[in-house]
């Protein structure tokens, strides 16, 4: 005859399988939510680093880019000739290379070339007359874009017989034309180089691809596969076909080395270079992977338990003995539990917490049981509470009682300290389906916490790093160009840009007004008032030069009390009379310099493009003919070439 259970029974059968289903679902959606956290957070370190590698590798192109923008502005169409029967010409080209090539060590090579990708001249004075292979001299005629061109060449394609990166710059005339330019050639050993000296965590992996997705570098170093098209990569066609910096994360993928990888890429912008950083799948989870094994041990323990407990009142129905032996096996099994259990009452106050809490925060059992939740946690976990208890109230109010709670909030350590758990608690009914307290789990999470906030630190510390280099380039890059007394520019700036102003103008056409001026009879004023009052003569002069000059005017210290102005698109007319508003002026002007009132006056010479001549060196003699000219009609004058 079977027995029939008691209502109450059925009852608490019932709440023990809703308990447990609950309790079951709640680990799945947990550890699931878990493990998708990790994968994404792993994903985005991985961008993080990707992206970073990303900017530092672009630093190190766009330097090697000035160098080439600098070296077109020191020549032009016509320096592009082979055979170059002019051997100073020859030389002359050669040397400037030979110049700027040392102060790039990443370049190996250097070349100008002409319209028909013929090398002209090279750093290291071979190979001239070697022309570039047509599918690379078509690229460069459609190139159109406003930085430099840059690709990929393997060895079979290059002069030299090494696969090399190749960035080049070209010269256009003013009808769009491909005059030639310059090229530099980096090899791609060293770029194998560079990345062989990044610091990567163990079982990472770093790969720099082209568009074409052909692995260029990349760490650890996998010989078999450089210079070969990459498959494993499922990398978006909008990263691949960007023009501009784009980055994204992608699920895990296996990698070259057959390991699976959560990969970040990210476009260099300006190149058509890709970088992806790969962080080892398997490492990344494993912590995951540790405590998804705890909980479902522990999951597993309880259903156990449950199970036991149920078995013992279908086999003892009411026999109290037997439950409460059952009751204390639960305990005992709690009391070994790695991570915390824990009992409250409807009033937060603990009925039950097991041995894990005392190795985990320091109290005895009987120093928590009978306080309230809230006066176990710091102030900061204090606040959180009461989110936690407004979230809690919101749950009940809804359809989804009985759903666990997680949170995360820091507790007090009996050693005055700090520990962070993480919580997840369920509510207890009781038989009017009230709530009558909460039970759940905790385990410390502070080492983790602590990881994340250190590589979030790290992560900012790279980027001030970074920002402070640009900072300080910038601020070197202007201290070079500028005179130290005046702020004005110097003569080596002079020397970058009025080639560069001379084919601007050759290019619009229009004209180039180059002046020259001095202070009359200034080695009498530093001889009378002492050099710090010439010091302070010209720096009025050089105040009075800039409040006279337009936007596009430049004005520079040729060297001592000579003055150079390049102003684009003024004719001689209209630059005599700029240059008479001046010497006016500065007649009336008094410089005070101590107790002293110095009168100063100028002589000037004038010589414009292209009147007076088209190159850098002939306008500058005839402006100085002129300069000299005017100090030896009496000085306090203005001479212009045209006018002899």
């Amino acid at each position: 005859m079977k027995t029939m259970l008691p209502p109450s029974l059925l009852k608490i059968y019932g709440a023990l399988v809703a308990f447990f289903v609950v309790l079951g679902g709640w680990l799945a959606i947990d550890l699931q939510q878990g493990y998708e956290k990790v994968l994404t957070d792993t994903a985005d370190r991985a961008m993080q680093r990707s992206q970073i590698i990303n900017q530092s590798f672009r630093i190190q192109i766009l330097a090697a880019d000035y160098v080439l923008r600098d070296l077109l502005g020191r020549i032009q169409a016509s320096d592009l000739v082979h055979p170059d029967n002019d051997q100073e010409h020859l030389q002359r080209m050669t040397m400037l290379l030979k110049e700027k090539a040392d102060t790039i060590p990443d370049f190996f090579s250097m070349v100008f070339f002409n319209q028909d990708c013929v090398f002209t001249a090279t750093a290291s004075g071979k190979n001239t007359g070697v022309r570039s292979k047509i599918e690379l001299c078509e690229a460069r005629k459609r190139h159109t874009g406003p930085g430099p061109l840059a690709s990929y060449v393997p060895g079979t394609k290059t002069a030299s017989g090494r696969s090399a990166l190749v960035l080049s710059r070209h010269i256009r005339s003013p009808a769009g034309d491909f005059q030639g330019g310059v090229l530099g050639v980096i090899e791609l050993a060293r770029a194998q180089h560079w990345f062989d000296a990044l610091r990567l965590e163990s079982g990472d992996s770093i790969a720099l691809l082209d568009n074409e997705q052909v692995l260029l570098a990349r760490r650890p170093l996998l010989p078999e596969t450089l210079e070969k098209r990459v498959t494993t990569f499922e990398i978006p066609a909008a990263l691949l076909h960007a023009t501009t910096a784009l980055e994204t994360s992608v699920v895990p993928q296996r990698d070259m080395d057959g390991r699976e990888r959560l990969m970040g890429f990210s476009k260099i912008e300006g190149f058509p270079f890709i970088v992806a950083y790969g962080i080892d799948k398997a490492q990344a989870t494993q912590g995951w992977q540790q405590r998804a094994i705890e909980l479902t041990v522990g999951y597993c323990i309880l259903l156990l338990l449950a199970t036991l407990i149920a078995h013992s009142h279908l086999t003892t129905l009411r026999q109290r003995d037997a439950l409460r032996a059952s009751e204390e096996h639960f305990r005992m099994l709690a009391e070994n539990m790695a991570d915390i259990v824990w009992r409250v009452d409807a009033q937060m106050h603990f009925t039950y917490v097991n041995a894990a809490d005392q190795r985990t925060r320091g109290f005895l059992p009987q120093e928590v049981i009978g306080t309230h939740v809230r006066d176990n946690l710091t102030p900061q976990g204090q606040g959180m509470l009461e989110d936690m208890f407004r979230e809690g109230r919101e749950i009940e109010a809804s359809n989804l009682r009985g759903i666990p709670l997680k949170y995360e909030l820091p507790m007090r350590h009996k050693d005055a300290g700090e520990i962070w758990i993480e919580m997840s608690s369920v509510p207890i009914y009781a038989s009017d389906g009230t709530i009558k307290g909460y039970q759940g789990v905790g385990r410390d999470v502070s080492g983790r916490r602590q990881y994340e906030n250190h590589l979030l630190q790290s992560h900012q510390k790279l980027e001030n790093q970074l920002t402070e280099a640009v900072e300080e380039k910038s601020v070197l890059q202007e201290m070079v160009i500028r005179d130290g007394l005046t702020s004005l520019y110097n003569r080596r700036y002079l020397d970058t840009t009025l080639p560069r102003e001379l084919a601007h103008a050759e290019r619009e056409g229009k004209p180039l007004a180059i002046i020259m001026l001095d202070l009359d009879h200034f080695k009498k004023i530093n001889d009378q008032y002492g050099h710090a009052a010439g010091d302070t003569v010209l720096v009025a002069l050089a105040e009075l030069l800039k409040k006279g000059a337009r936007d596009s005017d430049f004005i520079y210290r040729y060297g001592g009390e000579e003055f150079v102005a390049i102003m684009p698109n003024m004719s001689a007319d209209q630059a005599l009379e700029r240059v008479e508003s001046w010497r006016m002026r500065l007649k009336r002007m008094r410089v005070t310099a101590g107790e002293f009132q110095i009168s100063v006056t100028l002589s000037a010479g004038i010589a414009v493009f292209p009147e007076h001549g088209r190159t850098a060196n002939v306008l500058l003699t005839r402006a100085d003919e002129m300069l000299y000219q005017s100090k030896a009609a009496g000085r306090n004058r203005i001479s212009v070439y045209a006018q002899m």
